[in-house]
Formats: structure tokens, C-alpha cells, sequence
């Protein structure tokens, strides 16, 4: 087994938390992430950054609403998890969620991936594991827009007809594209691709999760030196 999967073992997954009348906030991040020196001070450095800016905003918004003669008052929340999606010996992928309530109608969700590459020390993209000149985006796009309008189809109890948002196909560029290592055994098998809230449909029906394997084609396309991390799996029938 690698050292940084042996060192991940040894080490626990990290959670920050506190809890006070004018905001809930918690962060923790996998085991894995803290295993790397570098993640472990982001998020450190992250989770403070986010807590003051929290609470500045909570002392803004219980003034603004004394301005306004209202008194009611539930704080605010903050979470913030980093969750491991897959790695191998060369690399690591972690997948973000956030969520956040400043006051409004609901809270507000995001996510987000990060791809670190052990060898290099420094975060990367799946882009840059491809061969000068190839793409995923039309292996990925296509299959995630026909299983994306099954899906909303079955939430939305009718057949969906493509068109302006809420309907569309969202672009790549609006989706979190994170590897994933489904079995866990070492080498990413499925790319998981997320439609935030809002980006696929309103916020009722929440974000949207489509998970596609990585086929064959695909692994061809990656530079020959990250071809060993990856497992190729059937198309999408």
C-alpha cells in the first residue's frame, strides 16, 4: 500500500465545530485530506476564514433588522465538508459541500472538487491528466444530459422538452466534475458529475447527482503516466 494511504490511515477525519446564538458552524474534512500537510493548513486557514466572516456577517444582520424594528433572530449556519471521492497512489479527489444560511428565504448549497496530485504537491484537474489535445467533455456531457432529464423527469412527473432554464442541458463549465473511486480499490472508476441547485432546475428539486463511468476511450486519452489509476467500466446502455 502507498505511504499516503497508509499515513491516511493512521491519521482521523478533522471536524471544526462551534455553536453560539448568532451562528452554527461546523468544517471537517476526510482523513485522507488531512494526511497532506498542505490541504490540512488550507482548510485550517479556510475554516477560519469562514467563521469570522460568518459572524461579521451575523453583527451586520442583526443590525440591519433592529434598523427595521424586527426582533425575531435564529442565527445564522455555516458547513462546510470535504469528503473523499477516490484516490490512488498518484492522486487524491476530494469533493466539497457547502451549505450556508445569511438570513434569506433558505439555506444555499454549492459543491465543489479538488484534485491533488501527490507527486507534484499541487492541485491539479482532470484536464490536465489528458494527452495535448483531448477531451472528456463530449464523452461526459452527452450521457450526463440524457440521465439528468431521466432524473428530472421522474422528480418533475412529466417528460421534460429542452429549451430555456429550468430545462436546458447545463454547459461543462457549470457542473462539479469530481473522479471517483466507487470500489475503493485504488484506481477511479466513474466520473460524478453535479448540477448545484438552481443550475438544472429550481431549488425545490435540489441539486443533481450523475454519476458515469469512465470508459475505455477515456482512459486512452490520459497521459500514459496517470493510465494506472484508472479502471476502465462499460459505456451508459
Amino acid at each position: 500500500m502507498p505511504f499516503p494511504l497508509l499515513l491516511a490511515l493512521s491519521l482521523a477525519p478533522v471536524s471544526i465545530a462551534s455553536e453560539t446564538r448568532d451562528l452554527d458552524f461546523e468544517y471537517n474534512w476526510s482523513a485522507e485530506a488531512e494526511a497532506v500537510p498542505a490541504l490540512s493548513r488550507r482548510f485550517r486557514a479556510d475554516a477560519v476564514r469562514q467563521r469570522q466572516a460568518m459572524n461579521r456577517m451575523a453583527v451586520a444582520e442583526k443590525k440591519a433588522r433592529r434598523e427595521m424594528g424586527t426582533s425575531d433572530w435564529n442565527g445564522l449556519q455555516f458547513s462546510r465538508s470535504v469528503e473523499t471521492a477516490g484516490q490512488s497512489g498518484k492522486l487524491l479527489s476530494l469533493v466539497t459541500s457547502t451549505s450556508s444560511y445569511t438570513g434569506g428565504a433558505h439555506p444555499n448549497g454549492r459543491t465543489s472538487a479538488l484534485l491533488w496530485d501527490r507527486k507534484l504537491s499541487r492541485e491539479t484537474n482532470y484536464s490536465a491528466l489528458l494527452l495535448a489535445g483531448q477531451r472528456w467533455d463530449g464523452a461526459l456531457r452527452l450521457p450526463f444530459c440524457v440521465l439528468l432529464d431521466r432524473e428530472r423527469a421522474k422528480r418533475r412527473g412529466e417528460t421534460v422538452v429542452n429549451g430555456e432554464w429550468p430545462s436546458q442541458c447545463p454547459e461543462m463549465k457549470e457542473l462539479t466534475i469530481a473522479l471517483a473511486d466507487h470500489d475503493r480499490n485504488g484506481r477511479f472508476d466513474h466520473a460524478d458529475l453535479t448540477a448545484d441547485s438552481y443550475v438544472a432546475g429550481p431549488y425545490a428539486e435540489g441539486p443533481y447527482e450523475i454519476s458515469l463511468p469512465i470508459t475505455a476511450t477515456m482512459v486512452q486519452r490520459l497521459k500514459p503516466e496517470f493510465r494506472a489509476s484508472f479502471e476502465a467500466q462499460p459505456p451508459v446502455q
